[in-house]
């Protein structure tokens, strides 16, 4: 088998950060209770859940980063988008998701700050 080409333009990192998630179309729609993503990427996130969502499908995210804010409270990062990637996993009976931001505050507001920090690249020795 020949590795696939990573198309990616930023790393995706295996983080279990929660989240809440708003439908948006013809007015907001709240998913049940806080989401757990699978992984985040500058640009976007993947997660698990009992509702199905088709592609195309836009959102509102709010990921909760843990200790992060001033004085070691939490912050709250938010960020719309649309869904890229569905598919159901029949045996588990969830659905699959991946979403890609197309709008994110302004790299002034301190949680996209601590997020990009926290998801930044190690650094290597040469």
């Amino acid at each position: 088998m020949t590795p696939s080409l990573e198309r990616r333009r930023y790393p995706r990192f295996a983080v279990r950060l929660p989240f809440r998630l708003r439908r948006v179309s013809g007015g907001a729609v709240a998913l049940g209770g806080t989401l757990l993503s699978n992984d985040v990427s500058k640009t976007g996130l993947s997660f698990t859940t009992d509702d199905p969502m088709e592609l195309g499908q836009s959102i509102e995210v709010e990921l909760t980063l843990t200790g992060y804010g001033p004085d070691g409270n939490d912050l709250q990062v938010r960020g719309t988008g649309y869904i890229v990637r569905a598919y159901a996993d029949p045996v588990a009976g969830k659905y699959h998701l991946a979403a890609t931001f197309d709008e994110l505050p302004s790299n002034d507001e301190l949680g996209w700050k601590q997020l990009a920090a926290a998801l930044k690249e190690p650094q290597t020795s040469s």
